[in-house]
């Protein structure tokens, strides 16, 4: 097997969590604004600068970043293919959620996915590079 295309576990946990977030995607906004709300009183004593709006973007930008972490590992060629396709599943999520009840789709919501994606990438091949040692300075 070619190895800058990851083990197939890889491809399946990926494949779950991508899952995961349309799932989140789907939810009506109702649902959605609820559950935010709960955990949102229960990190309030600890968070007090915290706001729904703001749980909910570092959220989306977490389970973007876990997916970009995944993609780095499916697709080992650089970093160009995984942020790629961490946009492209960006786009989706965001697409989805313009046929579900009470939710709409933003850009910028595409752009705080991707970023959470793309930091993840970067950060999994710095690690990647430092582990192989091939880390140049200089």
């Amino acid at each position: 097997m070619d190895r800058r295309y990851g083990r197939p576990v890889w491809w399946v946990l990926c494949a779950l969590w991508l899952a995961v977030i349309i799932g989140h995607s789907l939810m009506p906004a109702q649902i959605s604004q609820a559950e935010s709300r709960g955990l949102l009183a229960r990190l309030a004593s600890g968070l007090p600068f915290l706001t729904d709006h703001l749980l909910r973007k570092a959220a989306h930008f977490s389970e973007f970043g876990l997916l970009g972490l995944l993609l780095a590992q499916c697709l080992r060629a650089g970093f160009a293919q995984p942020a790629l396709a961490a946009l492209l599943c960006a786009l989706a999520d965001e697409t989805v959620q313009l046929y579900v009840p009470g939710r709409s789709g933003q850009v910028r919501d595409i752009l705080i996915d991707f970023a959470g994606a793309a930091l993840a990438v970067g950060l999994t091949l710095l690690v990647r590079r430092i582990r192989t040692g091939n880390l140049r300075t200089g």
